[in-house]
């Protein structure tokens, strides 16, 4: 009966493993830091993506740097302010 109790015992052991305080409070620091870190870089990620569809139809007139809509025509688009020929340059931001 004892040996039986052991061998259970023994058995429930191996399938468990021990964690002292300190370290359960690390892995849970770990786990919330990892979480809060995977949902920044999400975050990031697709503010980046919404900017740059954003910015994909934008265009900016070299002579009176005015910004104005163009859906994408082959042919150079011309500026509605001065009129002139404008080149699809990619607009950055800071």
């Amino acid at each position: 009966m004892r040996s039986q109790a052991r061998l259970e015992r023994r058995h429930l052991d191996r399938r468990m493993f021990r964690l002292e305080l300190h370290q359960l409070l690390y892995a849970y620091t770990g786990l919330c830091l990892s979480v809060i870190l995977l949902a920044s870089w999400w975050h990031n990620l697709r503010r980046s993506h919404r900017e740059h569809l954003a910015l994909r139809n934008l265009v900016k007139c070299a002579l009176c740097a005015f910004e104005f809509r163009d859906p994408g025509n082959p042919e150079l688009p011309r500026c509605p302010r001065c009129g002139a020929l404008v080149n699809r340059d990619r607009i950055s931001r800071l």
